[in-house]
């Protein structure tokens, strides 16, 4: 028994490691050989869990080859458009200008309830709102509304530009994040100062802050109760992340 938990820890933070090192894609963002080395890496795992008398080194080693062939293949494709079609496949458009492209469905064998439901997922009401649709290599849809039903852009609207980043985490769950604090180029004591000026003394009572690229404190304190507060605290061309 001691032998099979030892097998499977080790077996476990193998496959971990080895899943981090292919990268953060999720499965719905996988590539089809990804895929198909994930699912080989699950059932290699799981093999010599179950057999504590199958040697442990080969289902490692076989793991590592997996892992060497996804480095290969994904360099592969990165250097070379041609080879890059040949193992990822290429893009395919389902609708062009508001109509459906039946010879693609056809080839692709691409249900027409399942197109309707794709653009549904994108927030459009039907066929009426899109423009066009394309399949993605990875399997994934995506949907583009008409010209007539996208919305306006802050340049149609002649409201000029407006620098709009990731805002910055600075408390969460009552926790200073000292990190993104100093991106801001500020520290604690500045923090503290403009939590006071709404009656916040301590960070503690913060569940989460986060500083945007208008230069405005949003702030939600703990509890059912908490205030929700938009505080400003610098000028938008004082913001240099």
């Amino acid at each position: 028994m001691l032998t099979g938990f030892i097998r499977t820890v080790i077996l476990f933070f193998v496959t971990t490691i080895v899943l981090r090192l292919m990268g953060k894609r999720q499965l719905a963002q996988l590539q089809p050989y990804e895929v198909v080395i994930t699912l080989m890496i699950s059932d290699l795992a799981t093999q010599p869990m179950g057999d504590v008398e199958m040697p442990l080194l080969g289902g490692v080693v076989a793991i590592l080859t997996l892992l060497l062939m996804h480095s290969l293949l994904s360099s592969l494709s990165f250097w070379s458009i041609r080879l890059r079609a040949i193992i990822c496949g290429r893009p395919s458009v389902l609708v062009r200008n508001g109509r459906i492209c039946e010879d693609e469905l056809s080839r692709l064998c691409f249900d027409l309830s399942d197109l309707m439901e794709g653009i549904r997922s994108q927030g459009l009401v039907g066929l009426h709102e899109t423009g066009s649709v394309v399949l993605e290599t990875n399997g994934a849809l995506s949907v583009f509304p008409s010209a007539e039903n996208r919305p306006a852009t802050r340049g149609e609207q002649g409201l000029g530009d407006k620098y709009d980043g990731i805002p910055l985490t600075l408390i969460l769950d009552g926790r200073v994040q000292a990190r993104t604090l100093a991106l801001c180029g500020k520290d604690e004591k500045w923090l503290l100062e403009q939590l006071k000026t709404q009656g916040i003394e301590r960070t503690k009572n913060v569940l989460i802050a986060l500083l945007n690229t208008q230069g405005v404190l949003l702030v939600q304190e703990k509890g059912e109760n908490g205030r929700l507060l938009n505080i400003p605290v610098l000028e938008p061309k004082e913001v240099a992340w």
